[in-house]
């Protein structure tokens, strides 16, 4: 019964979502839904912890929206809008066009914008090593290298493809996955980086590399955008193009990640929202020294406030409501019920272990996130690849990067939505942007750990 609600609600959801119909209100309604069903047909008899309880079941279903707001709009959501404001202030100072406007030059010698969107996709991999979160290095490369691609021709969903999946795969010792991996298989962090995600990760990128390349070039093409034309178009536009040392100002806040980080000067705590906010400062002081005029500076982070608020209306509420429909579909046990039917298949370990990654991209794209299946999993894997004669590590391995990549096929994931709302454009656009790349991720990562491990 739980499985046919959830089958109904979701086929509801994503007609009326097509339709146009606002999806905040869509899935906070299908979560709601499916929350009440779950209480009346007995997989829950709570939607909060009990000290948060109101006393009123119908008042606990909001509390948990209540609840769920406040979490994201200080966490994630403040990261999302930080880096909006941040954004929309180095367009209104001239930094964002002086760095595109350098850069584009030797950039542009390179004769394809497709090759570049390739070759900054790489970097971005790389970088994800370095910034373990897919939303702040996304929001990161949004204000860097979103607008250079843009300029050199690639279409904006195209280009915001790009940055989406940079973090292309959970990997590295700052991963919650790896480290449940980690701990699950009792093996070293560094050993199962090095033995087991490192070799992948690279097949993987150099693939998705290929793919972004083919398949953005060719929808590009297909919807009658030519990068060329393009480029010529937007020459004429009233660009404010700040001083030349403006370049640096986009560049600041991955500066700070990096210059305080493990890979850096150690001993200092550096956020997203930190490096934000000092860049801001930074980049404020330099609009008092550039103009002399403190009553034009001060007026001026008013568009950094502005991009903010926007920002929340548009994409912390779509994540607020993504993961509400994700706890409804929690609460009705549907993922247990998945651990228990893959718990009593009599098949090879080989096959269990494709079998259940499949499934987990599918949870992660229905719930915006891979994680709670896989924790759901996990546990498991070590006594049922026992029994198959099986390598647990290298079917978490699996797992773990059909996890990252469901997230990436998923309108309601928090880095689909925050990279869509900056590019001003919708997040299920987006996912027909990054769906052959990521599918080609794990065609390839499946073969690759069978071949490899």
């Amino acid at each position: 019964m739980n499985l046919l609600v959830c089958l109904l609600v979701i086929a509801i959801t994503g007609a009326l979502v097509i339709k146009k119909f606002k999806a905040q209100t869509v899935l906070l309604l299908g979560g709601l839904i499916m929350m009440f069903a779950a209480y009346l047909l007995g997989y829950t008899t709570s939607f909060v912890e009990a000290k948060k309880a109101t006393g009123v079941l119908f008042f606990d279903a909001f509390e948990f929206i209540n609840i769920t707001t406040a979490k994201d709009a200080a966490n994630l959501g403040l990261m999302i809008m930080t880096c909006t404001g941040f954004a929309k202030y180095m367009d209104h100072i001239g930094a964002s066009s002086r760095l595109v406007v350098t850069a584009i030059k030797p950039l542009g010698k390179m004769k394809s914008a497709y090759l570049v969107m390739a070759l900054t996709f790489i970097l971005n991999m790389f970088m994800s090593l370095v910034i373990p979160s897919a939303s702040g290095l996304a929001m990161l490369m949004m204000v860097t290298i979103f607008p250079i691609l843009v300029r050199l021709g690639v279409s904006p969903v195209g280009a915001a493809a790009a940055v989406a999946t940079g973090h292309l795969l959970d990997i590295g010792p700052a991963s919650a996955t790896t480290l449940l991996v980690s701990k699950t298989v009792n093996m070293p962090v560094h050993e199962y980086f090095v033995g087991y995600q490192l070799k992948v990760y690279i097949i993987c990128g150099l693939m998705a590399a290929i793919a972004h390349f083919v398949w953005q070039k060719y929808l590009d093409k297909k919807s009658g955008h030519v990068p060329a034309e393009y480029v010529e178009a937007h020459k004429s536009d009233d660009l404010e193009v700040g001083p030349l040392p403006y370049i640096f100002l986009p560049l600041l806040p991955l500066i700070f990640i990096l210059g305080f980080s493990d890979y850096g000067i150690q001993g200092v705590k550096m956020n997203v929202n930190l490096a934000m906010f000092l860049s801001l400062f930074i980049a404020m002081v330099c609009e008092l020294i550039r103009h002399r005029d403190f009553r034009k500076m001060a007026a001026s982070i008013q568009t950094f406030f502005k991009g903010m608020g926007d920002q929340f209306a548009n994409t912390v509420t779509l994540i607020v409501a993504g993961e509400t429909f994700a706890f409804g579909l929690t609460s009705l046990g549907i993922v247990k019920e998945f651990v228990a039917a893959i718990q009593s298949l009599a098949i090879s370990a080989d096959v269990v272990g494709v079998i259940v990654s499949t499934i987990i991209t599918g949870l992660s794209i229905v719930m915006g996130s891979g994680v709670a299946s896989m924790f759901a999993f996990a546990p498991l894997v070590p006594n049922f690849a026992a029994d198959l004669g099986g390598n647990a590590t290298t079917i978490l391995l699996g797992m773990q990067n059909a996890a990252s990549v469901g997230r990436l096929l998923s309108p309601i994931s928090a880095v689909m939505i925050a990279v869509a709302g900056i590019a001003n454009i919708s997040s299920f656009d987006l996912v027909k942007r990054t769906s052959v790349p990521v599918i080609v991720t794990f065609i390839t990562s499946t073969i690759a750990i069978l071949l490899i491990h």
